[in-house]
C-alpha cells in the first residue's frame, strides 16, 4: 500500500489516496485537486488498502 495525500478531480465523484490506483494515475495533471472534495473514496483505493 502506498498512501498519499487525498486528491480528486472536479469531474469525478470520488477521491483517491493510493498512488498505485490506476484511476488516480489516469487523471490529467491539470484536473488534479488536493483533498477529498467532499467525495467518497474510490473503490480501487479501498481494494488496494486490503
Amino acid at each position: 500500500m502506498a498512501k498519499v495525500k487525498p486528491t480528486h478531480s472536479p469531474k469525478s465523484d470520488v477521491y483517491h489516496d493510493n498512488n498505485k490506483c490506476t484511476e488516480r494515475n489516469n487523471i490529467e495533471t491539470r484536473n488534479i485537486k488536493p483533498g477529498t472534495g467532499g467525495n467518497r473514496k474510490c473503490k480501487h483505493c479501498k481494494d488496494l488498502d486490503k
